[in-house]
């Protein structure tokens, strides 16, 4: 089938009495790449661990919540009549409501990065000490509400078979 041929045949009409077009789609052809070309092309700096620079990540997220939790405790200190006039009684609870759950969407997103960091301790990418990186991931899984140790050995055998149907574990 040609462009010519999609373009000569008429769009099918819809209930609605709209016209759809067809689009010609393009074959993708995977590149014949492999697992090793792909990280070799990642600068080797990308790929040294450092219980410095992991701590700092970890240390700016914790700063991060508090900045937030400080910024939201602020502003639902506000939210009184003497500060902010609003025409009905209950907009202060619906303020309120909304000044929590902004801040409940902003600590998740932070959260979500310990989470990330918690998780990498787990592949043993915090750093070069397998003691440091069991001790934070422990700190931050716990902080978190997950068991540490048993992520950690049931997802070591999720990456050992991943996608297998009988032997992946997901945690």
């Amino acid at each position: 089938m040609s462009v010519d041929d999609v373009a000569a045949t008429p769009a099918p009409v819809y209930k609605n009495g709209e016209a759809r077009e067809t689009v010609q789609q393009v074959d993708f052809v995977v590149p014949g790449l492999t697992v090793k070309d792909l990280l070799s092309a990642i600068p080797a700096h990308c790929t040294e661990r450092s219980a410095l620079r992991s701590g700092a990540y970890v240390l700016w997220d914790f700063a991060l919540l508090y900045a937030i939790y400080n910024v939201a405790a602020f502003a639902s200190n506000l939210l009184t009549p003497e500060h902010v006039a609003l025409p009905h009684p209950a907009l202060y609870t619906v303020a309120w409501l909304g000044v929590w759950g902004a801040y409940s969407f902003a600590a998740g997103l932070v959260a979500t990065g310990l989470w990330v960091i918690a998780h990498e301790c787990g592949h043993q990418a915090f750093s070069e000490s397998k003691f440091i990186n069991n001790t934070v991931g422990w700190i931050l899984h716990s902080g978190l509400g997950v068991p540490y140790h048993s992520w950690r050995i049931t997802h070591a055998k999720h990456h050992a078979s991943t996608g297998h149907v009988y032997q992946d574990q997901v945690f």
